[in-house]
C-alpha cells in the first residue's frame, strides 16, 4: 500500500503483507486488511489517494497474477443553505456547515465566501 500524488507519483509503500494460502478447487478465499486514518495519513496530501497493489503466484504452475486498486480519497462537501428568502438589494442569512469525518479536531482553518454582490470577501478563521 502507497500513496499516489494528483500527478500519477508514487510514493514509497508505507504497508506490506504477505499471506499463503491453499485454496480448494472451486472454492475462493478472502482477504481483508484494514488501514486506519492514523496510518495512511502521514503519507498523503490534499489530493492525493491510495494505491493498493496485489500479486500472487500459483506454486503449482509458476503462474503470477497482479491486480492494482487506487482509492481515490473524497474531501468532505459544504452544505449551504438560504435561511430567508433571497431578495434584490436585501441581505440573506446562509447556513454553512461542515462535518469534520476525521478522528482529531481541524485547526486553521478558514472559511471565505465569494459572489455576485458580495464585496471584499473577509475569510473567517475557524
Amino acid at each position: 500500500l502507497c500513496s499516489v500524488r494528483y500527478t500519477g507519483v508514487a510514493g514509497a509503500a508505507f504497508r506490506q503483507e504477505q499471506h499463503r494460502r491453499t485454496v480448494p478447487p472451486g472454492q475462493e478465499e478472502t482477504v481483508t486488511m484494514t488501514v486506519t486514518y492514523a496510518e495512511y495519513q502521514p503519507h498523503v496530501g490534499d489530493q492525493d489517494a491510495l494505491k493498493l497493489t496485489v500479486a500472487g503466484a500459483v506454486q503449482e504452475t509458476g503462474q503470477v497474477l497482479a491486480k492494482e486498486l487506487r482509492v481515490r480519497l473524497h474531501t468532505p462537501e459544504l452544505t449551504l443553505t438560504l435561511l430567508g428568502p433571497a431578495v434584490v438589494g436585501q441581505e440573506v442569512a446562509i447556513q454553512v456547515v461542515f462535518q469534520n469525518p476525521l478522528p482529531e479536531p481541524l485547526s486553521g482553518a478558514s472559511l471565505r465566501m465569494e459572489g455576485a454582490g458580495i464585496a471584499c470577501p473577509k475569510p473567517v478563521s475557524l
